[in-house]
């Protein structure tokens, strides 16, 4: 532009500096560089001086307020059932799930926008498979009440009254032993892989399992029975004991408690999941005049591990995505 210099004396700098100052200011952004690729930095020339200033993370943050820039995040769900439609929402051909069984509370993970497969080749744009990863959905698998009771109770000594108490307020866990199990010799061919290992664990333990009305008849005996001398006796061939209770509440003449040596409980593992029968021992002690009573559940990990394991197979069927056990990165 035309620029009429009116002092003569102005050396060449000063002249250019003044013709910079009249420059006309720059247009505001166009609305559409907000949907620009921002593949490369968006350079804005910003006077005095025409300074060079780099405006793509402001650009960025505009453009969040119309919608995020990526997806990111990590959704808490509440059963097994929102994981599996979630991950069918979101998964892409690189989507997978991690799954860990841990003590503290097993946990399933599915990243929607994890790594592509293959090995990492690198140019000058970095690594093209690489993936943020941060787009998640995460499920904690909430052990059952029934579960939490009878593993809080598993191997804990009770006396007569506290182990009543705990049969009679969790008795509709408890179920009668299938034929199978009472007479393996006799219908032992009908039975499933399951009634199998059960019966195993029986033979193994030499005892036999009880029923339902026989818990519940002698939890009723032992909770009547405030101050009790009890008389243990035990029978080999049938794995049974017999406790007798002498006490002021009852005739020294009544029937002795038959204790089976086993029984059967249904209970699911993890919340909303399927029952699963475990066996549970039933011990005493005898010290002195008391007797310390023990309700044990016989290898309850056998129970969670196939629980988890059906459960994380039926999300890798449903969603299709790769399976894996562990962590995943950070």
């Amino acid at each position: 532009m035309p620029y009429e210099n009116e002092n003569t004396c102005e050396n060449i700098a000063q002249t250019v500096a003044k013709i910079m100052e009249k420059q006309p200011m720059p247009s505001p952004i166009d609305a559409e560089l907000l949907t620009r690729d921002l593949g490369s930095p968006l350079l804005v020339a910003v006077p005095p001086g025409h300074t060079v200033q780099d405006m793509t993370r402001a650009l960025r943050e505009t453009q969040s307020i119309i919608k995020p820039f990526m997806r990111k995040g990590t959704a808490k769900l509440a059963d097994l059932a929102s994981l599996i439609g979630w991950g069918l929402r979101f998964k892409a051909s690189n989507s997978v799930l991690y799954a860990l069984n841990a003590e503290a509370g097993p946990s399933l993970t599915c990243i929607a926008d994890y790594h592509c497969e293959g090995a990492a080749t690198y140019d000058d744009f970095g690594d093209a498979l690489a993936r943020h990863g941060q787009h998640r959905a995460s499920y904690t698998f909430p052990v059952s009440k029934q579960w939490e009771r009878w593993k809080a109770a598993s191997g804990v000594p009770m006396t007569g009254i506290e182990m009543g108490v705990f049969l009679e307020d969790n008795i509709l866990d408890v179920i009668d032993p299938p034929l199978s199990l009472t007479s393996p010799g006799i219908a032992g061919a009908e039975a499933t892989e399951a009634e199998h290992r059960l019966i195993d664990i029986a033979r193994r333990l030499e005892g036999s399992y009880g029923n339902a009305a026989q818990l519940l008849g002698m939890a009723k005996s032992f909770t009547v029975n405030e101050t009790a001398d009890y008389t243990v006796a035990h029978n080999s061939t049938t794995g049974e004991a017999t406790v007798q209770i002498k006490s002021e509440h009852m005739d020294a003449n009544g029937q002795p408690i038959r204790v089976p040596k086993l029984f059967l409980i249904a209970i699911p593992v993890f919340e909303g999941g399927p029952a699963y029968r475990l066996p549970v021992r039933f011990q005493y002690r005898k010290a002195g005049q008391t007797v310390k009573f023990f309700l044990t559940l016989h290898d309850p990990k056998f129970a969670r591990d196939h629980a988890f394991d059906e459960a994380v197979q039926l999300a890798k069927a449903e969603t299709g995505m790769p399976l894996f056990i562990g962590q995943p990165e950070a």
